[in-house]
């Protein structure tokens, strides 16, 4: 399909997304409206939804790469599933959870904000579908018993040279650091003992660290667990935003990076360790036995 339609049809598939998720939380009486935001919020909100479905679908539709896009139906079928069933969001003044004999004004919202939440953090969701993206497309580009992507991009072939490796860790590191530090600023994660800015100066380096290379891995030595670990973690950690807790996993995410990092690289361990075994028995089984 030509870029500029399969670019179209894309951009009326994030349209669509976004105008059915905010119908519904209208008419849930969430304050979703126009009125509720500045411009710059509003654009952020709208195009927030827009984009989310808009970058799965046009990896669908111009590469065939097709689970993010059934990662973003799943995640917003999820969404709409659970604001349209019982119990459905209940609005209940603060009083009358902390018992209070006067009203205070102040509304909390119980069984609900589904949309709300998945609205306000779409480019979280946006990264992860991205990368899963990528996932895809070197299984597909390296492993003969899938079908190969038909479009391949002629900027990224795997395995990738050193440099290009390295751009794309690079990129991938950049945007993976510039969402996730977003995303603890908006929470509010923090630390204690005023070292806050100890904590986002190491904190936005492990960001890049482990984007960039478990990236790195991927597209330039065809290791694809540790890039789908990071896929899996980024999208855990936003999956989790949706339910109200005391316990903030974002904030263990972003604070202890290197645990994750750590984790990849096992992952990344192992299977090279599991590709030498299988090469070893393979030579071990030649016909010259």
């Amino acid at each position: 399909m030509p870029s500029t339609r399969a670019v179209t049809i894309s951009l009326l598939t994030g349209l669509l997304h976004a105008t059915g998720l905010l119908v519904v939380a209208l008419d849930l009486g969430y304050t979703v409206g126009p009125s509720a935001y500045s411009v710059p919020g509003m654009a952020w909100r709208y195009g927030g939804l827009v984009v989310v479905a808009a970058v799965p679908a046009w990896l669908a539709i111009r590469c065939r790469i097709v689970t993010p896009l059934l990662a973003m139906a799943l995640t917003t079928g999820y969404v709409l599933g659970m604001e349209l069933t019982p119990p459905g969001p209940t609005f209940r003044d603060v009083a009358t959870l902390e018992r209070l004999p006067e009203p205070t004004g102040i509304t909390v919202v119980e069984d609900g904000l589904f949309i709300v939440r998945y609205m306000v953090n779409a480019s979280v969701w946006t990264v992860g579908f991205l990368f899963l993206g990528v996932v895809e497309y070197a299984v597909r580009s390296t492993r003969d018993w899938l079908p190969a992507v038909p479009t391949p991009w002629s900027w990224l072939p795997i395995p990738a040279s050193r440099r290009r490796a390295a751009a794309v860790a690079t990129g991938g590191g950049v945007l993976h650091t510039v969402v996730m530090t977003w995303f603890a600023v908006r929470l509010g994660v923090t630390v204690s003992g005023g070292s806050a800015w100890l904590l986002y100066g190491a904190s936005v380096v492990g960001m890049w660290l482990l984007a960039a290379v478990p990236l790195y891995l991927l597209v330039r030595h065809r290791l694809v667990a540790p890039a789908t670990g990071l896929t899996a973690f980024v999208l855990r950690d936003v999956r989790a935003e949706f339910s109200a807790s005391v316990d903030d996993p974002h904030a263990l995410y972003f604070g202890g990076w290197f645990l994750f990092l750590g984790v990849l690289l096992v992952a990344a361990g192992v299977e090279y360790g599991l590709r030498r075994a299988e090469v070893v028995r393979r030579v071990s089984s030649g016909p010259w036995q």
